[in-house]
């Protein structure tokens, strides 16, 4: 038993991971060589003393509901948070925890793992910074195409309009028979006004910056509704007056993608659109009773659009849940919260069933 013990202390203190073990009071009880590496402190400095040396203050609540969740006997796994190392510091870990038991059964103290991530999340931000950026720089070219579209194109057009009407006005009577022609001519470039109008607001919404996200939600809805010949049913309740304009758009984005897939694929004629806030979250929803889909097929394959709502909801915190049922219809909900913070942490679950 002896040479067992001591082939099992060889191994957590060869393990990269640091090995904690503490009691339900959270006093270190056992302290092995990766967590020295990882935190700092050798195993004389940490065993005896509270978890909480390596826990910076904003988070001591954090640990309170650990310690409650391990007197339940819940185990604790991959959990995600930062520590902070005895020269201060900050140590991104994913953490493992497990209650230890004692001969009676009772619950005694837990086991933990952690595991450093520092680097991951590093790479994480520096990828959530370079996706914002090519984010934005859409943006950016989305209101420049946008301009164009109005400033330039719109105003030809119109003058080209203006022009057909001069000639149909002034007709010589010896050139009758062209009338029929210059009208048709007319309206197609009334037509093509029209397209390009709803072109440019597709590509930047003046009315989401002037107006709000409801305004320019609903009116988007009624646009689509008229050009697509579907009917689209516009719900929205309890949206905040000072919605952050990062939220706004990201949901506007998200709205726009949901939409167009759900009438290019769904095969049905009928939609529901819900905007929901809050106290903490606003929710946008987008609904279908069509043909349904398989959510990680179309991530793994040409499923761009998804791709392009959890990039966009990645930079606000939000998250993406699609339920879809082939035959049966789709759901696509995505949940920002209303404090925005600047860091990476999106989610996104999906419930596929298969007829």
């Amino acid at each position: 038993m002896d040479d067992l013990y001591a082939d099992y202390r060889l191994i957590v203190d060869a393990s990269d991971d640091a090995i904690i073990t503490k009691n339900l009071e959270g006093v270190i009880s056992s302290w092995n060589t990766g967590a020295q590496r990882m935190f700092g402190y050798t195993a004389a400095e940490a065993i005896g003393q509270s978890i909480t040396i390596i826990i910076p203050p904003e988070l001591h609540g954090e640990e309170v509901e650990i310690l409650r969740r391990l007197r339940a006997g819940e185990r604790i796994e991959h959990f995600e948070t930062w520590r902070a190392s005895k020269d201060g510091r900050r140590i991104n870990v994913s953490v493992t925890i497990s209650p230890i038991s004692n001969a009676k059964g009772e619950i005694v103290g837990a086991f933990k793992i952690g595991r450093d991530i520092t680097a991951r999340k590093q790479t994480e931000q520096a990828l959530s910074r370079v996706s914002q950026k090519l984010i934005e720089a859409h943006e950016d070219e989305r209101k420049r195409i946008a301009r164009e579209l109005h400033d330039d194109i719109n105003q030809r057009i119109a003058l080209l309009a203006a022009t057909l009407g001069h000639l149909k006005q002034n007709l010589p009577d010896a050139a009758a028979e062209l009338l029929p022609e210059i009208e048709e001519a007319g309206q197609q470039v009334a037509e093509i006004a029209r397209d390009l109008q709803s072109l440019s607001h597709r590509l930047h919404s003046s009315k989401l910056e002037l107006l709000g996200l409801k305004v320019a939600a609903a009116s988007f809805c009624k646009e689509c509704s008229n050009l697509q010949k579907v009917d689209i049913e516009f719900h929205a309740e309890n949206i905040p007056q000072d919605l952050s304009p990062e939220i706004a758009l990201c949901l506007y984005r998200v709205l726009q993608e949901a939409l167009q897939n759900a009438t290019k694929h769904s095969g049905t004629r009928q939609f529901k659109v819900s905007l929901t806030g809050g106290p903490e979250e606003i929710e946008l929803t987008v609904q279908d009773s069509g043909t349904g889909f398989d959510p990680e097929d179309a991530i793994r394959g040409q499923g761009i659009g998804l791709s392009s709502m959890l990039e966009r909801l990645k930079l606000v915190n939000g998250q993406l849940l699609i339920q879809s049922k082939l035959q049966h219809g789709t759901t696509v909900q995505a949940r920002v919260p209303l404090r925005l913070k600047r860091q990476p942490g999106n989610k996104y679950r999906r419930t596929a069933q298969h007829s």
